[in-house]
């Protein structure tokens, strides 16, 4: 039956995008002031900024730091999601992949 060899592979997807939802990235500022989770989608999903930012109130440097946090977390969720993704996608030079590459205006980053 046709159906039954696609149904492992399905859940296998279905399961890899809910282990994808999942995923948090984590981060501090290099200050240790500020640390930030951000989802998947790159969504904030927390952001804890230390009480010492009151003893030397620096509105530039605080931003600093929370842009900072918040870049690395995005960058640690990216990290897992290329992580668990990457056993499914195709090794070497896909053809298929190269030309998304083009059409989205990436080409050569692969």
């Amino acid at each position: 039956m046709p159906g039954t060899a696609r149904r492992p592979a399905a859940e296998q997807i279905h399961r890899m995008n809910r282990e994808l939802a999942a995923l948090e990235g984590h981060a501090e500022s290099s200050s240790g002031l500020v640390a930030a989770v951000v989802g998947v989608r790159h969504d904030l999903r927390s952001l804890r900024i230390d009480p010492r930012v009151y003893r030397e109130p620096d509105t530039n440097a605080l931003a600093e730091d929370v842009v900072e946090a918040i870049r690395e977390a995005c960058h640690d969720v990216d990290r897992q999601a290329g992580e668990l993704t990457g056993p499914l996608l195709p090794d070497g030079d896909d053809p298929f992949l190269r030309a998304l590459d083009e059409l989205a205006g990436t080409r050569g980053s692969r």
